[in-house]
């Protein structure tokens, strides 16, 4: 597929982070924006159950749109949803609540096509701490370095987008395999965005990821960039080569977190849940609404603008990496089980007599 105005070959397509109700009209605007792969949230604060549910429920909602959009559990089946025109949807978790710490979980989830797992979202839980906290402890020696090496183990990509400082350089080196941060953005570049400047990622940090092999997903998300609602698609493209410079362009990906169709009392819910009786402050929920963005990016539809202003500093190779290809390398290996391997935890098997 090619854009002949530009004589520019279109590349896949990947967003690393979306948090879509299950409707068409998402997949519709995908499809506008020739967006090849999309990672989905199902689930945050969600017990294994209730995770179990919602899993069967976008199954049924992707089989009934199968004319847009397919389950993909590997890079293959991405590249080959792809090339029929369709979305590749990759499940995933913005945090481990639904294992509920029980080790056998990670590999029954995968087995219902969970492929990507962030280890935790804000809140410090039996893994590790999330940016919220005050301390960061890091990675749990017990659990969390237990949990690390099975999603290792059964082919479920790390996520470290809302970890707290400490837990994210801790699981980059604890993992045996490279991991990712899906939608954040460099806080040395950003400055002060809008809220939650320790959501964003220290430049120490992405370049741990980045020697490791790693993908950071960056967003144009107006509450997370330098100027806020006023950024213009050549300003996230100074983001993107700011980040280049730092990691290398083999490390540099996006992840748009856009969430719609979702009303405030929900995004209330992904902050507070079960754990407050705080509600988002009122202010708070009129600067960040997660619809209705710039108007050169409102939606997935204008993906393709991204692209654009990418190519007029990047050869068409290194747009092809920055907007899906090195998501797929990722994916490609972090999506596959390690079938040599033992399970964590397990003990050597006993010398025959």
């Amino acid at each position: 597929m090619s854009d002949v105005r530009r004589g520019f070959q279109r590349p896949l397509i990947i967003d690393a982070l979306q948090i879509p109700t299950p409707e068409r009209r998402w997949f519709e605007e995908w499809k506008a924006g020739g967006v090849g792969c999309v990672h989905i949230t199902l689930a945050i604060w969600e017990n294994a159950t209730e995770t179990q549910s919602y899993i069967g429920k976008y199954r049924r909602v992707l089989l009934e749109n199968a004319d847009l959009v397919e389950l993909a559990t590997s890079a293959a089946d991405i590249e080959r949803i792809a090339a029929s025109g369709r979305t590749a949807v990759v499940f995933g978790f913005q945090n481990t609540a639904p294992v509920e710490h029980d080790i056998e979980l990670f590999g029954a989830f995968r087995d219902l096509g969970v492929c990507i797992m962030q280890l935790t979202y804000n809140l410090q839980n039996y893994i590790g701490c999330g940016y919220w906290e005050a301390k960061d402890t890091g990675v749990s020696s017990r659990f969390g370095k237990t949990a690390i090496e099975e999603m290792n183990r059964v082919g479920i990509l790390i996520d470290l987008s809302h970890c707290g400082e400490r837990t994210t350089l801790d699981a980059i080196e604890m993992s045996a395999r490279p991991v990712s941060i899906t939608h954040a953005n460099p806080r040395e570049f950003v400055g002060s965005p809008t809220f939650g400047a320790n959501r964003l990622k220290t430049t120490e940090a992405i370049k741990a990821l980045a020697a490791r092999k790693g993908v950071i997903g960056l967003s144009p998300n107006r509450n997370m960039v330098r100027g806020g609602a006023a950024i213009k698609p050549e300003d996230f493209v100074d983001m993107v080569a700011w980040t280049v410079d730092q990691i290398g362009i083999d490390a540099v990906g996006m992840g748009t977190d856009y969430c719609p169709g979702h009303p405030p009392s929900i995004r209330t819910w992904w902050r507070y849940a079960r754990w407050s009786r705080e509600k988002a402050p009122a202010e708070q929920m009129k600067i960040a609404p997660h619809e209705g963005w710039q108007s050169w990016f409102s939606s997935p539809a204008h993906f393709q603008n991204i692209v654009d202003a990418l190519s007029k500093r990047y050869s068409a190779d290194d747009v092809a990496k920055l907007m899906g290809g090195n998501w797929l390398r990722m994916f490609r290996e972090g999506f596959v089980p390690a079938a040599a391997a033992k399970p964590a935890g397990s003990k050597p098997a006993a010398a025959a007599s």
